[in-house]
């Protein structure tokens, strides 16, 4: 893990950034979708499903491809610290905790990661009033806060994260957000406006024929927003 905590803040904190959710049961899966990518300079994920199936091994594989900030999506529900120990050895940069769980599921996550020098991302899945939560979750430190409508939700309510726009608003301005759920270019486009720092996506681009293509897609759309932030 060559990048240092303060290194992957800072660098997440400046300009807008795709995260490639690799959500496989497979390493194989996964590494012919993230070879296509990596060059591109997108965050790897390992998703849920990836970090379930294939472990420390998995993250290790990812890992292997370069540079790139990668994620493990763990998910955390309990034992923060033993996750984040997990989400090192496999020499990921970001774990993922949930922040419907209990304070001191976070406070435990946070505790060890900045031992290990990884980063806490809270994942707000499930939670009802996400303003408030995000506030709380905050003044416990961790550095980045998700906003993530799930798979299901998508599925039976027919909604995604970009629904969410007065949410974005607010809790982007208060730290680094990352935003995830149903995620495309077209609907990445449109919240160009936002202060979303990570646009988090995964069918869009796992599921597609020409995966590379989508992500240069986004990744355009991305590099313009930051040129046209900066006044260039």
């Amino acid at each position: 893990m060559s990048l240092m905590r303060n290194e992957i803040l800072e660098r997440l904190r400046s300009g807008k950034h795709l995260q490639v959710a690799l959500d496989f049961l497979e390493i194989r899966d996964a590494l012919g979708v993230a070879r296509q990518v990596a060059d591109l300079g997108v965050i790897l994920e390992a998703g849920t499903p990836l970090v379930k199936a294939e472990g420390i091994q998995g993250l290790l594989a990812l890992r292997s491809l370069g540079d790139n900030i990668v994620v493990a999506d763990t998910k955390t529900a309990d034992a923060g610290d033993v996750e984040a120990e997990i989400a090192w050895r496999g020499k990921a940069n970001i774990m993922t905790v949930l922040g419907a769980m209990d304070d001191s599921t976070v406070e435990s996550a946070v505790r060890r990661a900045r031992e290990l020098g990884i980063v806490v991302q809270v994942d707000l899945i499930g939670v009802k009033d996400v303003v408030r939560r995000a506030e709380e979750l905050l003044s416990l430190g961790v550095d980045i806060v998700g906003l993530h409508i799930g798979l299901d939700v998508q599925r039976k309510r027919g909604v995604t994260v970009a629904d969410m726009r007065e949410e974005i608003r607010y809790i982007g301005k208060k730290t680094i957000l990352s935003v995830a759920g149903g995620l495309n270019p077209k609907s990445i486009a449109e919240l160009m406006d936002l202060p979303v720092s990570i646009f988090v996506v995964g069918g869009a681009i796992t599921r597609s024929q020409e995966p590379r293509k989508v992500a240069e897609e986004i990744v355009n759309i991305l590099g313009r927003s930051t040129i046209l932030a900066s006044g260039d």
